[in-house]
């Protein structure tokens, strides 16, 4: 497999074009990966609905049966349930911490052991959250921590 970039101004768009003799299993994850970046989830705030896109979510928290999406910039509320936005976002680098949350493994900045065998992560904007000891394994092995 041979990757070309031709990166120049004079471009409007940004276009990728995949040249095969045929379909093969490598290319279709590459085309599976690309949508995957491009996933958008939909989430209330006041009257309003948006398409947030999936990488800017910090972390997701269920709280009295109400599904919350924080972002670096403020509070969504969905009404999809914790679970259904987990399976949605698995491939994204998002994984479940405890009964009530799942987190943006790409917006954590560092693991601080904590007691009873529990983590307490450091998120990209400060915000500390604490990993329940029975999904802390899991995100070691996640982020490939011993």
């Amino acid at each position: 497999m041979k990757i070309e970039l031709d990166i120049d101004e004079k471009y409007p768009d940004t276009v990728i074009k995949i040249t095969a003799p045929r379909l093969m299993q490598d290319i279709e994850k590459i085309i599976s990966f690309m949508r995957i970046l491009d996933r958008k989830i939909t989430a209330r705030k006041g009257d309003e609905t948006y398409l947030l896109d999936a990488e800017k979510i910090l972390y997701i928290e269920s709280v009295d049966r109400n599904t919350f999406i924080y972002t670096t910039e403020t509070t969504y509320e969905s009404d999809l349930k914790l679970y259904e936005l987990e399976q949605e976002l698995f491939e994204q680098d998002f994984i479940r911490i405890s009964k009530q949350s799942i987190v943006n493994l790409r917006k954590v900045k560092s693991l601080k052991a904590d007691i009873n065998r529990k983590i307490r992560i450091t998120l990209q904007n400060g915000e500390q959250i604490i990993v329940s000891r029975m999904y802390s394994e899991e995100l070691r092995k996640r982020l490939g921590v011993k």
